[in-house]
Order: structure tokens, then C-alpha cells, then sequence
């Protein structure tokens, strides 16, 4: 993975490709990668672009959703404009430097400590309801690894156990999620129950 960051504040392009999934108008889904990230504009090597100003989702593994417009077309994709409220372009910033880090090799793939709890079973809740059998592989104080037969898609909102979380991608076996809010240090430990 090659990195290559500007100084520029608050526009730092990072080169690197990070794969995913991205909506255009109509609700058709692609596969797409990135060239570049940054939090006003993301470069996207894709199969099929929309047109200038179209609205777009990306679901980006590792990222999470970003939507924006398109602002420019290329023969192999497009450019997005980043459009994200105050909250969700904190997050975003920080997961860009979590890439840039793991890029570097500056830290280790996980920023919390990981356990495995001692009750495992937990009920995990897609965003239309349903409702799927699955197995905690492991937890930190911010998110979890979870076993299950069928994976919900990357940025879907689901509820493991009675804790709410977003799926940030997908594993072997199953996906991962952030919780919405993290545990206190105080409560979590081997006989956390989700």
C-alpha cells in the first residue's frame, strides 16, 4: 500500500485504495475502489459513473457510508465531492487517519484491546428487522467481530444484542461493527453480555 499525504488542513489526499460498494441515482449498486480519500474529495475507480452533480453513496470497507455529488467524470470513474454533517465528518476524518496509520504501519490493525467475552451468544438485529443467531469472535470497548450465516451489507445499522452499531466490514465468517456509543472502561470485561 503506497501513502502519500499534503499538508494541506483538513484536504490531506491519502493514495490508497480501499474497495467498496457505491449508489448512484436509481438505487443500482457497484463495486468500486478508491484512488484517493480525503474529507472534501474522494477519487473512485469505477465501472459505471453517473453524471456531474448526480448525488452518490459510497460504502467504503473500513470506512463506513459517505455520500456527496459527483464533481467530475473520468474514463475509469469520477470524483466525489464529500458532503457529511459535523459529526459524521469527525468520524471520517479520524477513520482517514486510521488509514493513513495502517498505511505506514505507525499502528496496529486494532486500536482497542480485544476479549473474548464469556457469553458469546448474541441476537443480531438488521436494519429491516429481522432478526439472526450469531457469535461474538470478539470485542473491544468500541466494536465486535460476529460470526453469522448471513452478513448484512457494510454500513447497514444493527443492534447486537441490546447495543446499537454500524457494520464496518466484512469478515470470513461474518462482519464487524463500531458501536454507536463505546463501553466505559468500568463496565467491560469477560462478563459483558451484548
Amino acid at each position: 500500500m503506497k501513502l502519500h499525504l499534503q499538508p494541506e488542513p483538513d484536504a490531506r489526499p491519502i493514495q490508497i485504495r480501499v474497495g467498496g460498494r457505491y449508489m448512484l441515482p436509481g438505487g443500482v449498486e457497484h463495486a468500486c475502489e478508491t484512488r484517493s480519500l480525503s474529507l472534501e474529495t474522494i477519487e473512485v475507480l469505477a465501472p459505471e459513473s453517473g453524471l456531474l452533480g448526480d448525488p452518490v453513496t459510497l460504502y467504503l470497507d473500513e470506512v463506513g457510508p459517505v455520500s456527496g455529488a459527483i464533481r467530475a467524470v473520468s474514463p475509469d470513474g469520477f470524483t466525489l465531492t464529500v458532503d457529511v454533517g459535523p459529526e459524521r465528518r469527525a468520524r471520517f476524518a479520524a477513520r482517514l487517519d486510521w488509514l493513513a496509520d495502517q498505511a505506514s504501519g505507525r499502528t496496529d490493525q486494532r486500536s482497542d484491546p480485544r476479549i473474548v467475552p464469556t457469553q458469546r451468544a448474541v441476537e443480531v438485529r438488521r436494519a429491516d428487522g429481522r432478526v439472526l443467531a450469531g457469535t461474538v469472535m470478539d470485542l473491544s470497548m468500541t466494536g465486535a467481530a460476529i460470526a453469522v450465516t448471513e452478513v448484512p451489507p457494510v454500513g447497514e445499522a444493527v443492534t447486537i444484542g441490546k447495543r446499537r452499531a454500524t457494520v464496518v466490514r466484512h469478515l470470513q465468517n461474518g462482519f464487524a461493527v463500531t458501536f454507536r456509543l463505546p463501553f466505559r472502561p468500568e463496565t467491560f470485561g469477560l462478563h459483558i453480555v451484548l
